[in-house]
């Protein structure tokens, strides 16, 4: 079929439409009175009947030129047409026609159903592709003229930004022609509508309802609608992004001036901060070394002591504003502190320490009078100068503390080898009683268990082997005095393990490790001084 296919041609004035003309009339029309005179309503050019595979229709009498676009009508297409015609006809009340045109032709109905009432429905059968910009101004064109618009489509257009009354009937240009237009009525399908799944019949009835209407208002309607909706969320998000510009400003002045009354704070701290042990008060005799400073509450200018096991010069930045006096609490610290404040005499009391509220796990420094907290960012902004030392390992190292940072003394030679006599070709007797089965040298694959020393003389093979073990035993010993003597470390009872007095920690017998050289200074803070 041509693009020109129609169902309805004009004789002279008078309407002739296929879907109503019977067999004999249809095919006496060609013998009409002016036959030659009928033409199509859209382009005004002759037409002819012709009956097809029996079905009966217009088009251009061969060789006419017409420079129209007639709509594309397929055999689909006017087989839905005259489906939905004569269901409308079947309603009481309502008649339908085919391509019913507007006189100035600014529409052309594929079915207009009108009531008695005078309420008109153009039923629009749209099989092919068609743009939601079409849909809308083919439909406005409807309601300007008090026309409701139905549409007659295979699917559902869900993407539509505007509602339009739709029956979706599954039916489309390349589907199965049905043996009778009726059985297109029949076809099953989601009525979004009436949100339903329902035959064709039954949606096209409801929309003859008397008491349908529609409740989304004109396609044009709609679009003024949704523009005002796009204007207020627009201005919605211009005045969260100028709300969320003002927050952001208000919070970086916020920081700035929290960031410059904290300086001040800190520098009113340090101000009134001072080294406790300028009076002249010597350190008290104790098994580490205590710092402390004097400084103020910021609350009420009330006086106290702080101190720590850290030197001051190794103290990090401060992360958080608590300070962690850990160490610092325990009762042989405090009691040094006790002890430092009573003999210097100054009155000075010091700070107190108690657990923050709300389960953090924190200690902290606080004013025994007020109980102000001392921030932690405070004190790690105390410069060295501001700290002295209140408890040493011994008096004599309080008058000359830089000696701890220099090398020690280089440990003197051990004694000669002990001489063997050329003479003496075996060991006596009481050196061969006992032999071990395992190497003596670390290293050797024989070896099993822990750092042999070679210190057992009843395990010498030989004499050379026997000077050799000798002078390593000599060598511990004085190793074992010079530690013993060095007054960085206090000795225990038993005279195999030591304390440093500079960090705390503990070690036995010769292992010095980290604390050799007052090297466990020049590691940084103690783990459990500073956090």
């Amino acid at each position: 079929m041509g693009a020109s296919v129609q169902l309805v041609a004009y004789l002279n004035g008078e309407r002739f439409d296929a879907t109503e003309m019977a067999h004999d009339p249809w095919r006496g029309l060609i013998d009409y009175p002016g036959y030659k005179d009928l033409v199509l309503a859209e382009c005004g050019r002759r037409a002819s009947r012709v009956t097809r595979k029996g079905r009966q229709f217009f088009k251009h009498y061969p060789e006419v030129d017409c420079d129209i676009t007639h709509k594309s009508e397929s055999a689909q297409h006017l087989a839905m047409k005259q489906a939905l015609k004569d269901r409308v006809n079947a309603v009481p009340g309502w008649s339908a026609t085919v391509e019913e045109a507007h006189p100035g032709r600014a529409w052309i109905a594929d079915v207009m159903a009108t009531h008695v009432s005078g309420r008109r429905l153009a039923f629009e059968v749209q099989l092919s592709a068609q743009s939601e910009e079409e849909y809308v101004r083919r439909s406005q064109r409807y309601v300007d003229d008090r026309i409701g618009p139905v549409w007659v489509v295979p699917e559902n257009f869900e993407w539509f930004r505007v509602k339009l009354p739709m029956i979706v009937t599954g039916f489309g240009k390349t589907s199965d022609l049905p043996l009778e237009p009726a059985e297109l009525m029949e076809l099953t399908r989601y009525q979004p509508m009436f949100r339903i799944t329902a035959r064709v019949t039954i949606a096209v009835g409801r929309v003859l309802d008397p008491s349908f209407s529609w409740p989304h208002g004109t396609p044009h309607h709609q679009l003024e609608e949704l523009a005002r909706q796009q204007e207020a969320e627009a201005k919605a998000a211009a005045a969260a992004l100028e709300l969320a510009e003002r927050l952001a400003e208000q919070k970086r002045t916020a920081a700035e001036e929290a960031a410059r009354v904290a300086a001040e704070r800190i520098a009113q701290f340090i101000a009134a901060a001072a080294a406790p042990g300028v009076c002249g008060v010597r350190p008290v005799v104790a098994g580490m070394r205590v710092w402390a400073s004097t400084v103020r509450c910021l609350k009420a200018g009330h006086p106290m002591l702080i101190w720590n096991l850290t030197e001051p010069r190794l103290v990090p930045a401060a992360r958080t504003d608590m300070w962690m006096p850990i160490a610092e609490n325990r009762s042989n610290v405090r009691g040094h502190v006790e002890r430092w404040l009573s003999v210097s005499g100054s009155g000075l009391t010091k700070a107190g320490i108690q657990w923050l509220h709300g389960g953090s796990g924190q200690r902290v420094f606080v004013c025994p009078e007020c109980k102000d907290v001392i921030k932690g960012r405070w004190v790690a902004a105390l410069p060295a100068g501001k700290w002295s030392v209140i408890a040493e390992g011994s008096a004599a190292r309080a008058e000359a503390r830089e000696v701890l940072y220099r090398k020690p003394p280089e440990p003197p030679p051990p004694p000669p080898a002990l001489v063997v006599p050329e003479t003496a070709q075996t060991l006596p007797e009481r050196f061969k009683t006992v032999h071990r089965t395992a190497a003596i040298v670390e290293g050797d694959p024989a070896f099993i268990g822990p750092r042999r020393w070679a210190h057992w003389m009843s395990e010498a093979r030989d004499l050379e082997e026997l000077g050799a073990r000798m002078a390593a035993k000599d060598a511990k010993a004085e190793r074992m005095r010079s530690i013993s003597e060095n007054h960085r470390y206090i000795g225990s009872a038993n005279g195999f393990r030591f304390r440093c007095t500079d960090c705390g920690g503990v070690f036995e017998d010769e292992n010095e490790g980290i604390h050799a050289d007052a090297r466990c200074l020049t590691r940084g803070a103690r783990s459990f001084g500073w956090r």
